[in-house]
Formats: structure tokens, C-alpha cells, sequence
């Protein structure tokens, strides 16, 4: 419960610090990395290497989640 509250705070804080009055006057600043940033994966994503490398991650999550999973039990 303390760490939902503790990321929750961050959150507000960080949501506090990145609005100011002045930001409806134009883009962010991160605008030009987010493009850039989503550019790059989507170049990566179209080739075959990006898409096994998506499934095989994919495939890691699953069962990284289902060993965790069995593990509470």
C-alpha cells in the first residue's frame, strides 16, 4: 500500500512540475525525442528481426508472469 502511495505522489508531483501556464503556448519540449524516439521503433518493428525480437520479448513476459504467478500460490 505505502509504495501505490509513494508512486502516486511522483506522479502528482510530476504532473505538477510539467504544467505551467505557458505550455498551452506551444509543443513540449520532449516533442521532437517522443517523434523521434517513436520513429526509430517503428523503423525497427517493420523488419523481420524487430518483429521475432517483439515475440520472443512477448514470450518472456508471459513467463516471467506465469512463474510469478504459480509462485504465490
Amino acid at each position: 500500500m505505502r509504495t501505490r502511495t509513494l508512486f502516486l505522489a511522483a506522479v502528482l508531483v510530476a504532473a505538477a512540475l510539467a504544467w505551467s501556464p505557458d505550455a498551452c503556448a506551444g509543443p513540449p519540449l520532449a516533442t521532437a525525442y517522443v517523434e523521434e524516439f517513436k520513429e526509430y521503433w517503428h523503423g525497427a518493428f517493420r523488419k523481420q528481426n524487430g518483429i521475432v525480437l517483439s515475440v520472443v520479448g512477448l514470450g518472456v513476459v508471459s513467463v516471467l508472469i506465469i512463474t510469478r504467478s504459480k509462485a504465490k500460490k
